[in-house]
């Protein structure tokens, strides 16, 4: 089985990149690369899908349907507009990876591409990522902000230019040092964001997950290395046995997302509890062997949340209400029903189909893009407030001890029975869709915890906080 790179936006990581180019190199991936930037500034003398169809390896093309190759591309075209290239991270004769940067606006991303090693090298992988500026860049070393003052006033003029709405809060030591909201939370009905609208939280539910997945094991009801086929019946012998709950939480099952299944597709509307997931999610196939590769993967989530239901006896969103929610004070959060009435429920707004970037953009609402409910891989709702309630419940231990703590923050990685202590480094999640995007950063050396919520597309917000960690300078 083999790993198929495609971009999927509702986990993101920020790369620096380290080296300055000049031009792409002369190799059967830098022409590949080369024809794609084509593409992506509609400078290309090829049409998108006749480049798909012939240029890209059958096992790759035919991997997803044409159309969602053909949206990637489009709908990266509509974010970022004209790009150029600015860095190369990677280069060898048959693979690459590119910082291109948008033209429009302060926007950054990464391009990895592979080809094959013999002639005509087509594609065989491909994916996109959101990207920051090049480390040694003067806006890298000083950073956009000094003090909080410019970061308010950066997002008041943000908000006037119809590029940012939503929330953000910097905490030091538990205590809210900025918080303040931006934008609409309704525009239709003309309904400012506060700091207590609940705002879509994307893949940050995924952390939820995998706190109530460390609690369980805290209780001794199950090991992580334990194969998903201990807990669930459901799935076939070769999937059961060898996919483990470890692979589910580091995304290295083989599985990916199920965006293009079929029965997701004509059903998703119906899709209200995990077992409604788990009727499709059974019989989709690896993509590669547990354990070998890492790949986006909501579908290793929602396995979870169905491991979760088996061994607690409870409803999913039951068990994360009394055990995390409530545990917490977090009065404001919950997986709502999309169509139910909520009461400070921001919409979120993007620009997914939409040319502009400016002025009237952003009037497009996700409702009909939205799942009809949050899910353990992602799509609850919540507040700034809320969450920050989430991080001090989380440092001070009360929704696992002091060793399953630090070994859910250090990602699952060897076992909570080692030596662990807390990185040096800030811990990241976030989460991005269509009109959505959260993002929560925890320092434990500092203590200083950064989120931002925001119900409009990812670019500013994601700007915003890694601007904000290079201010307080927790890198």
């Amino acid at each position: 089985m083999k790993k198929y790179l495609f971009p999927i936006s509702l986990i993101f990581m920020f790369l620096s990149i380290n080296c300055v180019a000049q031009d792409l190199p002369k190799t059967p991936a830098g022409q590949r690369v080369k024809e794609v930037v084509g593409l992506l500034n509609g400078t290309s003398s090829y049409e998108l899908v006749d480049y798909i169809s012939n240029q890209y390896a059958p096992e790759f093309r035919d991997a997803f349907p044409i159309d969602m190759h053909k949206g990637m591309i489009e709908r990266t075209q509509i974010m970022f507009g004209k790009v150029k290239v600015v860095d190369i991270s990677n280069s060898t004769q048959n693979e690459i990876s590119i910082l291109l940067k948008s033209e429009m606006k302060d926007a950054w991303l990464n391009l990895m591409l592979q080809v094959e090693p013999d002639v005509p090298h087509r594609i065989v992988s491909m994916g996109f990522r959101p990207g920051s500026p090049p480390a040694d860049s003067e806006k890298d070393k000083d950073g956009m902000f000094s003090n909080l003052d410019e970061l308010h006033q950066y997002l008041i003029e943000k908000t006037k230019e119809n590029e940012f709405s939503g929330a953000v809060l910097i905490a030091k030591d538990g205590d809210p040092i900025f918080n303040k909201a931006y934008g609409y939370a309704s525009k239709e009905l003309n309904i400012d964001n506060k700091l207590d609208t609940k705002f879509n939280l994307g893949s940050i539910n995924k952390i939820f997950t995998s706190v109530a997945i460390a609690q369980l094991m805290e209780k001794g009801q199950l090991s992580i290395d334990d194969p998903i086929g201990k807990y669930l019946n459901i799935f076939p012998q070769e999937i059961a046995n060898e996919v483990t709950i470890r692979h589910l939480l580091n995304m290295m099952s083989g599985w990916g997302d199920y965006w293009t299944n079929e029965y997701y597709l004509a059903n998703k509307d119906q899709l209200q509890t995990v077992s409604d997931y788990m009727k499709f999610i059974k019989d989709i196939p690896l993509d590669f062997e547990p354990g070998t590769n890492f790949q986006h993967c909501n579908i290793g989530y929602e396995v979870a949340g169905a491991i979760i239901e088996h061994i607690s006896g409870m409803d999913y969103y039951d068990y994360i209400k009394k055990n995390i929610y409530d545990a917490s004070g977090m009065t404001h959060s919950d997986s709502y029903y999309r169509d139910d009435p909520v009461e400070n429920r921001a919409i979120g707004y993007t620009n997914m189909n939409h040319n502009d970037q400016k002025g009237e953009a952003y009037q497009l609402d996700n409702l009909n893009m939205l799942p009809t409910r949050g899910t353990p891989a992602g799509g609850g709702y919540s507040t700034v407030r809320d969450i920050l309630k989430f991080v001090k419940a989380l440092r001070s231990n009360k929704l696992l001890n002091s060793d399953y703590t630090k070994y859910l923050i250090g990602r699952f990685k060897d076992s909570p029975d080692d030596l662990l202590t807390l990185p040096d480094k800030i811990f990241r999640i976030a989460g991005g869709a269509p009109g959505v995007f959260a993002f929560l950063g925890l320092d434990f050396q500092s203590s200083y915890s950064i989120i931002v919520l925001s119900n409009y597309d990812n670019s500013i917000a994601m700007d915003v906080a890694k601007e904000i960690i290079k201010m307080l300078n927790i890198q």
